[in-house]
């Protein structure tokens, strides 16, 4: 038995649900197995989402999962403890523990299990216990095992988007690559999670579109429940070497562009600028 696809076994009372409802799934309360489809376009890629009582015991050395992702909330300290010896012992490639701000004694207890030095296993703390963080955290791990060897399934279906691009969205994703610092660039349509034009490398931008629709719509939806009128003209999502910045499209109700910006190399204020005068030129 050969390993296979990208696991996530959630250890948490409501925070596993909640998150993947940010892409209008919802999970089944008597399975305790479901495939889940990362966005709702089509050719989407899928993972295997579990939690307890479902058995792991397919946890064995070379069999089970190729990535192991697992999302722990309080109370799950034994459940958690089990699954991280589990994994180590079947020397599963990719091992991900992300612990909610509440599992304090998970994390005591998780901690030194971890082997020194280990290059496949990490223990994270999630900086909230917000669905859209966590959505958004696994997002981003989805992403970066998309680039790595055998992780086909987490590759969308092919679309030949350079072919189907019309000249201006052609002309307006040069644009945005011609930016300082500029390292990808899409144009996102925010009601389908669709990638309608892109531009750039070294990131899954049709996963980074499906998961920052996740944060547009949350945001929405907030400025909604608070009564806010003024619309949001842009969203900035800072990292440790990149800016990521989303910004609405007001002439194209439900399109937003994504740029990928490298913090040591780009000019955040002239990013804004230029993404203001590509959005003009837009004709979707």
């Amino acid at each position: 038995m050969s390993r296979t696809g990208v696991r996530v076994v959630d250890l948490t009372a409501r925070l596993g649900a909640q998150a993947v409802g940010q892409i209008g799934a919802t999970l089944s309360h008597t399975e305790t197995r479901q495939r889940i489809a990362l966005s709702n376009t089509p050719g989407a890629p899928a993972i295997e989402w579990t939690r307890p009582p479902e058995p792991q015991s397919d946890l064995q050395p070379g069999s089970g999962p190729l990535a192991l992702i697992v999302v722990v909330g309080p109370g799950s300290v034994r459940a958690a403890e089990e699954l991280l010896t589990r994994a180590t012992a079947a020397e599963v490639p990719f091992i991900r523990f992300f612990l909610m701000p509440s599992a304090i004694v998970e994390e005591m207890t998780l901690q030194p299990l971890v082997p020194k030095h280990a290059a496949t296993t990490h223990l994270y703390r999630l900086p909230d216990s917000s669905p859209e963080t966590l959505w958004f955290i696994l997002m981003e791990e989805f992403s970066k095992l998309s680039r790595l060897d055998g992780f086909d399934a987490l590759q969308p279906a092919q679309i030949n988007t350079k072919d189907n691009m019309s000249t201006n969205l052609k002309q307006s994703m040069d644009a945005a690559m011609s930016i300082d610092g500029a390292l990808a660039a899409a144009l996102v349509d925010y009601q389908s999670g669709m990638c309608l034009a892109q531009a750039g490398s070294g990131m899954n931008l049709d996963l980074a579109a499906a998961g920052n629709t996740q944060v547009v719509r949350a945001k929405l939806q907030t400025m909604e429940s608070l009564g806010l009128r003024r619309g949001i003209e842009d969203i900035l999502i800072t990292l440790s070497d990149q800016y990521h910045l989303i910004r609405l499209v007001p002439n194209s109700t439900g399109l937003f562009l994504y740029l990928v910006l490298d913090k040591a190399k780009g000019n955040l204020a002239l990013a804004r600028y230029k993404l203001t005068d590509i959005e003009r030129s837009l004709k979707v």
